[in-house]
């Protein structure tokens, strides 16, 4: 595989603070997780059946994250920094006025949800456990929302960097306050699970902070402004990739009702797979928000071959890292688990979903690259259709059948078969429409009054 070295440095330069990034944050999902398991497989089943639930919520934050940092993106391109500006600031109001409302809503019927989600296999404490998570957390979403569409400006310029110290400030906040309000240290009463989710409520507020410390980096002012014509604009960009991703966690949250329906111990063993796994996402995650800025910028100044090319780049790029991690999960599979329980039939399951999921990278990676490239190149409708009709056919309806197909013992095993079957044929339809139709799916949003 031949990799063009200009790209490569360019795309790295852009990627290794976010990879940093990423690698607190999934330092602090395992180190949730580690501290959580100390009070049994139960809480680590109530934490990961709340974790797939808040993601429907959570999906809110990207109405005006992915619009604005694609409109800001190929506004800097174009060297129309007021127009960046006007993007970033309107959408910042917009999303914390979106996010509030929807965070009212779902306070009031998170049990509900968590009832529904988690079927008959589990026991009252686990669902209480899991509803008083998830409450808590979405009591963030205005903050999150803030700080996401501050991110989305830094990104869009290529800087990275106040979004790896962002990362790390909110990390430690939370890594700190996690023994503390969990187990009742220093006075404070011992909160369990609870005290996992208020941990990571009041980090999410040191997270924005950081950015706002760091906002004179930018070529243009950035304030909260009254919503207007480029909020509207970001609103028609994010509102399918928000659709996508409440779509996807709506299907991931049917995928984990299948595995929930397996046993309590099967769902905490793909709760930590998840947060293992996690760590390979590194690259795929911070080389994908490369390629939405550099294929924007080129967008953004007209040239679509150049833009092209460097999408194409990308996803090749993103494809031989997630080679390599998914050989690391491989060879850590059968030992990473120890670290989370010490029960048997939880390891040898944990280590299943990490060889299996290891497999899978190098697709995970090719569908990362080759959907933000599109998304990069002013087209969020595209890649929403693909990603969600592999998702609903393959991920979720094969994962319903395998499950009930396999003895008890192994019932999960089907629905981490169905999840590699998504990714592989998700991933090639991609690449194979980027290919061929990258210039018909080209929006420049720049151009439009």
């Amino acid at each position: 595989m031949i990799i063009d070295r200009n790209v490569l440095v360019k795309a790295w330069s852009i990627a290794w603070p976010l990879i940093i990034a990423e690698a607190v944050d999934s330092i602090l999902s395992i180190t949730d997780t580690f501290f959580v398991s100390r009070l049994g497989d139960e809480a680590v089943a109530a934490v990961g059946l709340a974790g797939y639930a808040s993601w429907v919520f959570f999906v809110f934050t990207q109405l005006f994250y992915m619009g604005s940092m694609i409109i800001a993106a190929q506004a800097y391109g174009a060297r129309l920094y007021d127009k960046a500006s006007r993007a970033i600031g309107e959408s910042l109001t917009s999303a914390v006025l979106f996010t509030s409302i929807s965070t009212a809503m779902v306070f009031l019927v998170a049990g509900d949800i968590v009832s529904l989600l988690a079927g008959s296999e589990v026991s009252s404490k686990l669902i209480v456990d899991a509803t008083n998570y998830l409450q808590v957390r979405v009591l963030g979403l205005p903050v999150l929302s803030a700080a996401m569409v501050l991110g989305a400006g830094f990104r869009a310029i290529g800087d990275t960097k106040p979004s790896m110290v962002a990362t790390l400030v909110s990390a430690v906040a939370n890594i700190i306050l996690d023994p503390i309000l969990i187990f009742g240290l220093l006075g404070f009463p011992p909160m369990g699970v609870l005290g996992a989710a208020i941990a990571s409520f009041i980090a999410t507020w040191f997270s924005m902070v950081a950015y706002i410390l760091f906002i004179r980096r930018l070529p243009f002012s950035v304030k909260p402004l009254r919503p207007g014509k480029e909020a509207w604009a970001a609103f028609k960009l994010g509102l399918p990739a928000m659709i996508e991703r409440l779509v996807f966690a709506l299907g991931n949250m049917a995928y984990i009702g299948a595995i929930a329906r397996c046993g309590k111990t099967p769902l905490a063993a793909h709760t930590i797979g998840i947060r293992i796994e996690a760590f390979a996402y590194l690259p795929a995650f911070a080389v994908s928000i490369a390629t939405t800025s550099m294929v924007g910028q080129s967008v953004g100044k007209g040239d679509l071959d150049e833009a092209k090319k460097i999408g194409w780049e990308l996803i090749k790029i993103n494809t031989l890292f997630m080679t390599v991690m998914g050989v690391v999960l491989v060879v850590i599979a059968p030992y990473a688990p120890m670290v989370f329980t010490d029960n048997d039939e939880t390891h040898r399951l944990a280590m299943i979903y990490l060889i299996l999921a290891g497999i899978s990278e190098p697709a995970l990676g090719a569908a990362m690259s080759a959907s933000s490239a599109i998304r990069g190149a002013g087209n969020t409708i595209t890649p929403t259709i693909i990603n969600v009709s592999s998702l609903y056919t393959l991920r979720v309806t094969l994962a319903y059948i395998l499950t009930r197909l396999l003895p008890r013992s192994n019932c999960p095993i089907g629905a981490w078969i169905a999840m590699d079957v998504d990714l592989f044929v998700r991933s090639l339809v991609l690449a194979i429409i980027y290919r061929g139709k990258f210039h018909k799916l080209t929006r420049r949003v720049t151009s439009e009054a």
